[in-house]
């Protein structure tokens, strides 16, 4: 018999630009919806959203200069970025 390999794609969430000024933009690759919740480096919580789609904008032009994370959850995945608002 035959085998056959069947290739599974790996999910991948971006951030983007990185650094940023005003807009964070999410880009999401194998997965169709998710939940973020973006945290200071104090851990306090800046924003919490939920039902993001693929390119869909974070305005984050209020927080101060500094590095974030950001905690992105969906059934799929769970990942957190780093990112810098400059």
């Amino acid at each position: 018999t035959a085998g056959v390999d069947i290739l599974y794609a790996q999910p991948a969430i971006r951030l983007f630009p990185n650094p940023t000024t005003n807009d964070l933009t999410i880009s999401l690759k194998g997965i169709d919806i998710v939940d973020i919740v973006i945290l200071d480096v104090q851990g306090k919580i800046m924003l919490q959203q939920s039902a993001l789609l693929d390119q869909e904008c974070i305005n984050i032009s209020d927080y101060p200069p500094g590095s974030y994370f950001a905690k992105i959850m969906s059934p799929e995945l769970n990942r957190e970025i780093r990112f810098t608002k400059k």
